[in-house]
């Protein structure tokens, strides 16, 4: 339904601005942004429902093990009578194979959500990794190319020189460096 959305929104976008307008979206069936959120909510919710099915029969029936006779006192019956349940070994196999399917549904809907989550924060953590890579990366760049002119500069400047014939020779002193 989400993708449906997506890509009639996507026909209408490029109705409006015509064909070689920029996309909307990169990949209409991709799980971002609300896709994702709706869709880790939806598993969320079922696997609240069937936990709330499985811990009810659990309650209701107390435990998944139907009686075949009940000791009945309740309206209409005037005092206390036998009622028997009809195939309680057929209803306990159907309760049984439901709780069990259930609980399969919970742990794969689980398991989703982690893969889902993990995904998520795979791409996340190589997003930062490439941004600081090309971060540094591009200091490396600015710092090469300030060598390379600054070494440019300096060369310049230290072109060789005739000394003249008046010149002395330099004098060198002896520096202290503190620290």
């Amino acid at each position: 339904m989400h993708v449906a959305y997506r890509d009639e929104r996507e026909r209408k976008h490029t109705l409006k601005y015509g064909e070689g307008c920029r996309k909307l979206y990169k990949n209409t069936g991709k799980k971002r942004g609300g896709l994702w959120w709706t869709y880790v909510l939806t598993l969320i919710f079922k696997i609240a429902v069937d936990g709330t099915f499985v811990y009810l029969i659990y309650h209701i029936y107390e435990g998944y093990d139907f009686p075949s006779l009940i000791k009945c006192e309740q309206k209409p019956c005037p005092n206390k009578v036998d009622c028997f349940i009809s195939r309680p070994t057929e209803k306990r196999i159907f309760t049984i194979f439901m709780v069990v399917t259930s609980l399969a549904c919970i742990l794969l809907s689980f398991f989703e959500i982690l893969y889902l989550v993990g995904k998520r924060c795979k791409e996340c953590f190589t997003q930062i990794r490439q941004s600081r890579n090309s971060t540094i990366q591009s200091r490396q760049v600015v710092m090469a190319t300030s060598l390379v002119i600054g070494g440019k500069n300096q060369m310049e400047s230290n072109s060789l020189k005739l000394p003249s014939k008046d010149a002395s020779a330099p004098s060198y002193t002896q520096v202290s460096i503190s620290r």
